[in-house]
């Protein structure tokens, strides 16, 4: 019977000897056999399994749903594909949508026409969106439609008025004010209000730009967003 140990199935897979050990630790995947001097050893079976892992991972399928997939009997492998392949038609629209915005960009420009702000700030933010798993294609096509809804001036005075909430909150939340008082509470309707206009659910798009801003970092920082002062908001946000 043909036998790996766990650097030689690292060389064939080109996956790290510690990313095989994490496997075997989470269950994922465990040598069959153990040699005389106590050596992990994989067999023809194990290799077979570690090939169907490393497809499902480079498909972007997350490791908790590929364990499932190679250790649960029940589980059903179509939905998985299903899922998955319905976040990559999602992603390949809205990569469209971006080629289509940056080819009437491309075509004024040719032309000598001028390019307004607006169509720049567009173009950034479906792209930024577009490469991040967090928004889904729905979500992003309500904040793209909410931007282009808007000429220049009341895009700016969208913005103005964020910047406008996040000063207001902080320096309630630097003078002590607690979460529940009211000023803090009004301050929290209107920046409910403000993300439901842009994307109709709030706590999904709460929870999609969480996420997003772990990312991107410095785009909330642009307008003086911080951990503390976000938490502050969230808590402000339950409240009403």
């Amino acid at each position: 019977m043909k036998t790996w140990k766990v650097g030689e199935i690292a060389k064939l897979t080109g996956l790290t000897v510690r990313t095989l050990h994490h496997y075997d630790e989470i269950g994922l995947l465990h040598p069959t056999l153990t040699s005389e001097k106590g050596h992990r050893l994989y067999v023809e079976d194990d290799l077979q399994r570690l090939h169907h892992i490393i497809l499902l991972k480079q498909l972007g399928i997350s490791l908790e749903e590929v364990k499932r997939s190679v250790t649960d009997p029940e589980f059903n492998p179509l939905h998985l594909l299903e899922h998955q392949l319905a976040r990559i038609n999602e992603h390949i629209q809205m990569q469209l949508d971006v080629r289509d915005r940056l080819n009437n960009i491309y075509s004024l420009m040719q032309l000598g026409q001028p390019v307004d702000s607006i169509r720049f700030i567009e173009v950034v933010q479906l792209i930024n969106m577009s490469r991040s798993q967090h928004f889904s294609r729905e979500m992003a096509r309500n904040i793209q439609q909410n931007y282009t809804s808007m000429n220049l001036e009341q895009m700016r005075e969208k913005e103005e008025e964020f910047r406008r909430l996040i000063s207001g909150f902080r320096s309630e939340m630097e003078k002590g004010t607690p979460e529940h008082h009211p000023t803090v509470l009004a301050l929290a309707r209107r920046w409910k209000s403000c993300f439901q206009d842009a994307a109709g659910d709030y706590d999904l798009l709460s929870r999609s730009a969480e996420s997003y801003y772990r990312e991107h970092s410095d785009q909330a920082l642009r307008f003086g967003m911080d951990r503390e002062l976000y938490q502050f908001i969230r808590k402000a946000v339950l409240k009403i």
